[in-house]
């Protein structure tokens, strides 16, 4: 992520947004040669939209395109102008055709928000689809306990 803080309060409220976020459980499963389970982008959305937006933040993808990539760049707006940028993700996408490449830019534009919120969807494997690997056999572990990010 890159910034040149310009107030105090954008800052604050950017921690506190990411600090309210929690992780999401995935809502789809994709059957192919692996079973998977994934969060849909329009569910990943109305999870993190109404928290950054109670933190008076907007997040802000554009679609980004060359020599063969595609991908998008993911940023956080507060209401002050302040800009949050945190990076451009691109993948291949020479010889994909256009559908497998609409399926390309929703499973990096959730990547990227996912990985801009710190947050982790359950058993999130469907790039293995668009990468030609077999999925692993994921086996749960327990957690550890989480430490509040608040003094």
């Amino acid at each position: 992520m890159s910034t040149t803080p310009k107030t105090q309060s954008a800052t604050a409220s950017l921690v506190a947004a990411l600090a309210a976020l929690d992780n999401v459980k995935a809502n789809k499963i994709v059957k192919a040669n692996f079973t998977a389970k994934y969060v849909s982008l329009d569910a990943l959305l109305d999870a993190v939209k109404p928290v950054l937006l109670d933190h008076d933040l907007a997040l802000i993808q554009t679609l980004v395109s060359q020599e063969g990539k595609v991908g998008v760049s993911t940023a956080f707006l507060h209401t002050s102008g302040e800009r949050f940028e945190f990076g451009t993700l691109l993948v291949k996408s020479e010889g994909l055709t256009p559908q497998q490449v609409g399926g390309l830019i929703t499973y990096v534009r959730r990547m990227s928000i996912s990985t801009a919120c710190g947050i982790s969807v359950d058993l999130d494997d469907d790039g293995s689809l668009a990468s030609g690997f077999r999925s692993a056999t994921v086996s749960s572990v327990t957690p550890a306990t989480p430490r509040p990010l608040t003094k």
